[in-house]
């Protein structure tokens, strides 16, 4: 068996709590283009929204990845992703986890477009997320437009239930 994989058998995810904090902080810090969201800020998150906020533990109570998001109301019914992190080499496999929840979260909440953001040269990370929104939501990834970061990231959308109309509009699907 694959040594990437073997980690993420015995594993769940589960709401985020603060005693999670420490590891999330870290775990941000590895990242170059990741804030490291301060104590507060993810208590906020998890104190407002508990269902977006969530880490992936493996069955020892380690933790390989964590999610942090929110609802949206401009577009109303949507999710955006602001931060998706796990530890080396369990990237791939925690977006896995973490698509599948995310599919069954918008199924609860009516959400009907995922919004996240990331660099254009990650082509290999567009690649997974592109297979994954095609496995779990049936759907592309499209490009919006640049984030004003200064950290050379653009928006994608993930348009979940939607099928674009011959004059450009979407419509939900049931």
């Amino acid at each position: 068996m694959n040594n990437a994989v073997r980690p993420l058998l015995k594993t769940r995810i589960r709401s985020m709590e603060p005693r999670d904090f420490a590891v999330v902080r870290s775990l941000a810090a590895e990242f170059s283009t990741f804030t490291v969201p301060s104590e507060y800020v993810l208590w906020f998150f998890t104190q407002f929204h508990p269902e977006y906020c969530q880490v992936l533990e493996q069955e020892s109570g380690d933790l390989r990845a964590y999610l942090l998001a929110m609802p949206t109301s401009n577009p109303g019914n949507g999710i955006a992703i602001w931060q998706v992190a796990a530890t080396t080499p369990n990237h791939p496999f925690a977006l896995e986890y973490f698509a599948a929840y995310l599919r069954d979260l918008a199924d609860r909440t009516g959400a009907t477009s995922i919004f996240f953001t990331a660099q254009q040269e990650s082509l290999s990370s567009l690649r997974l997320i592109r297979s994954l929104a095609k496995q779990f939501f049936d759907c592309d990834v499209v490009q919006l437009k640049s984030v004003p970061s200064g950290q050379e990231e653009y928006e994608f959308q993930l348009s979940i239930g939607t099928r674009p109309l011959e004059n450009g509009r979407e419509k939900k699907v049931d």
